[in-house]
């Protein structure tokens, strides 16, 4: 649990002096918007069009890995969707949003450190195996679900130029798009630009945390504990889960297996944030999610441990 604790601690750290800058008067909604603007439209954008531009197809066979994790994924992001929208009375969208809350994990900022300390420096190839590709498909896939979404009022006729529309004002598809355009002349990405990219690399996550935590100050939660609590239980207890007793049933070698359930385990990332503040849909309900995910994340990671190693 120690090990955990360590690698959680700034992370919650960082979204505190976020949440007390904010309670204090010392950071306004002005500042937060501004910084989000920076984050969201600009920062994320370019780090996944060098994440596409970077981006190497697998040179081992990684279907049962893939279909171990991503089908309980899909599955997850379903139960979400449905509980939320037909149970908790959530409008569609917002139900994207929780759905996307329960199946996505906090890949860089805690699985990257917290899987190889845990399982060894073997577990990194199956690891970037997964990670990969997991917020190119998740993010595309749950953009265009929003948009249709959106774009049922305008009519059928009218849906694939509303939706169309709504990917190519969309910042974080605008930066896939083009990564992809870019990847098809093979020129790569030059050391100037790649030194940029790691620029910004390096601002986007405390900045975003610093966000998260503006905002966990600026929101009434009343509303948002059922559906953190639905997050919560999905994301960090059912999806690994899931993801263990499919890869078990395929078959995957012990390593891998431990791998794709210990990312599954991962409390829920700031993506879901992003969703929810890009389409203005209950920005509440995503930052009390993380913050309830993360925290509990501390004793749910600690015992998906103790069980992997007891296998």
């Amino acid at each position: 649990m120690n090990e955990v604790f360590y690698v959680l601690a700034p992370v919650l750290a960082l979204g505190l002096i976020g949440y007390f800058a904010t309670r204090f008067g010392f950071f306004l909604s002005s500042h937060r918007d501004g910084l989000s603007k920076y984050v969201f439209d600009f920062a994320v954008p370019m780090l996944l069009f060098s994440a596409v531009v970077e981006l190497e197809p697998p040179k081992a066979s990684a279907t049962a890995l893939f279909a171990s994790y991503y089908i309980p994924l899909v599955v997850v992001f379903t139960l979400g969707l449905l509980i939320s929208w037909l149970l908790l009375k959530r409008p569609v969208i917002e139900s994207m949003v929780i759905g996307l809350g329960s199946c996505f994990s906090n890949t860089v900022l805690l699985g990257i450190p917290l899987i190889p300390r845990a399982l060894g420096d073997d577990a990194l190839f199956p690891l970037f195996l997964l990670i990969s590709v997991h917020g190119i498909t998740v993010f595309t896939a749950v953009t265009v679900a929003i948009e249709i979404a959106r774009g049922r009022d305008a009519g059928l006729a009218n849906l694939p130029k509303q939706v169309l529309s709504g990917l190519i004002g969309n910042p974080l598809i605008v930066g896939l798009g083009l990564g992809f355009l870019w990847k098809l002349t093979d020129l790569g990405i030059h050391p100037i630009a790649a030194d940029m990219f790691h620029l910004v690399a390096t601002s986007v996550i405390p900045a975003a945390l610093f966000v998260l935590g503006s905002s966990l100050a600026s929101y009434s939660i009343s509303g948002s504990v059922g559906p953190a609590l639905l997050v919560t239980i999905l994301k960090n207890t059912a999806h690994p889960l899931a993801v263990f007793l499919l890869g078990s049933w395929l078959g995957l070698e012990m390593l891998w297996l431990s791998v794709a359930t210990m990312l599954a385990a991962m409390p829920t990332g700031m993506n879901m944030y992003l969703f929810a503040n890009r389409y203005q849909v209950s920005p509440p309900t995503a930052t009390t999610s993380i913050f309830v995910s993360t925290v509990s994340s501390v004793i749910t990671i600690s015992i998906v441990i103790a069980l992997l190693k007891s296998v």
